[in-house]
């Protein structure tokens, strides 16, 4: 019957759509790997990230060493419905990426004297007295503390919630995952309650204490907590999912938004190369902060975990070390690194849910590491 014809013609189309995609995605993940001579850095770079060079959400990308740019540019558009290019002056919610920062504020209290970190945390947080009496600030800041995840019953419940209220839900549970110190387990309750802890110890918000005490000592202009206010005035890529049939979908805006700690910054790669000059520069931390925030953790029964504050420690595949973190929230990702032995500093910021942004940093990251003999690499 000639309907049957029509729907195998529409199944088809579907599938013919679907192996389309799936080849999309996989030049994003196969592209860029090694040197071509007769090919500039630039020319490379472009060829890495061409799959997002057209009218559709893409990323901006940043390189630095030592805090001079090396390299920054945009790709794609931040805004579908206006046509708002991609530039590296362009904000992006960074998610987990801005938990080093919350880190770094951590740290600037325990430089003041105002923190213990291996004091417990109940001793700041009188909501924490009882369930989580054993957990230290050291233990929060390394995911080791047990911490319960409360994103889905707080969703469920309605309303915007703020880090006081996932504390006030964390009492009336009154328990823990595990014992502190005895396992890993990544925790981005447990960087919320951080978050709460820095606007109840200094006196000053989240937003507050961090645009005073780490943007702008570090030039970021255009780098702020979220808030509706900035958020309409800013000048920001939006957030989008791949949807069926490979529809882009806007997804922008969380209840969530107001748990600070875990996330919560729109920053920009231009920025991203300020606050790394000024972290590693000594700018914000001094030297034994700085070295506090990069040692990994350790378990009660010896176990060392690849995790400083705020920091996964890596290394690559010719064993140098460096420092990574991810970012996943909404329609947005990223992915910021930094290689100690060389300062080099790579960041990628993306405004679609399914870009792999940890895999095309570290792939910029290699041409950058090339020595200069190296075919396909300027002089």
């Amino acid at each position: 019957m000639p309907w049957k014809h029509l729907i195998v013609r529409a199944l088809l189309s579907w599938s013919a759509l679907a192996i389309c995609l799936g080849c999309e995605a996989l030049v994003v993940h196969k592209i860029g790997f090694a040197a071509v001579a007769g090919m500039t850095r630039q020319e490379r770079l472009d060829e890495l990230f061409s799959d997002f060079a057209r009218e559709a959400p893409g990323l901006a990308v940043g390189v630095a060493r030592n805090g001079e740019v090396l390299f920054q540019k945009g790709y794609g558009l931040a805004d579908l419905e206006r046509k708002i290019p991609i530039a590296p002056d362009t904000a992006f919610h960074i998610a987990s990426c801005g938990k080093e920062m919350t880190a770094a504020a951590i740290l600037l209290l325990v430089q003041e004297g105002k923190l213990d970190l291996d004091k417990p945390a109940a001793k700041y947080l009188p909501e924490m007295r009882g369930w989580g009496r054993k957990v230290t600030l050291r233990q929060l800041l390394h995911h080791t503390a047990g911490i319960p995840d409360t994103y889905e019953a707080l969703k469920d419940r309605g309303g915007v919630p703020t880090g006081t209220d996932a504390l006030k839900l964390l009492a009336r549970w009154h328990r823990l995952d595990f014992p502190p110190g005895t396992q890993f387990a990544y925790s981005d309750s447990g960087y919320d309650i951080l978050g709460t802890l820095i606007h109840r110890i200094s006196g000053r918000s989240y937003p507050e204490f961090l645009e005073e005490r780490i943007f702008r000592p570090a030039g970021m202009k255009d780098t702020f907590v979220y808030a509706p206010e900035r958020l309409r005035t800013a000048r920001r890529a939006l957030g989008y999912d791949r949807g069926f049939g490979g529809w882009w979908i806007l997804d922008d805006d969380s209840p969530l938004n107001l748990l600070y700690g875990s996330g919560g910054v729109y920053s920009t790669v231009a920025d991203l190369a300020r606050y790394d000059r000024a972290l590693f520069g000594g700018q914000l931390l001094r030297p034994a902060s700085l070295a506090a925030m990069l040692q990994p953790g350790e378990l009660k029964d010896g176990t060392t975990v690849p995790y400083g504050f705020g920091w996964s420690l890596k290394t690559d595949a010719r064993g140098e070390p460096y420092y990574g973190h991810s970012g996943n929230w909404l329609g947005f990702t990223a992915y910021y690194l930094h290689f100690p032995k060389d300062g080099l500093a790579v960041m990628l910021l993306s405004n679609r849910s399914d870009t792999d942004t940890e895999y095309l940093a570290t792939t910029a990251a290699e041409m950058f590491r090339e020595s200069p003999q190296t075919p396909g690499s300027p002089p």
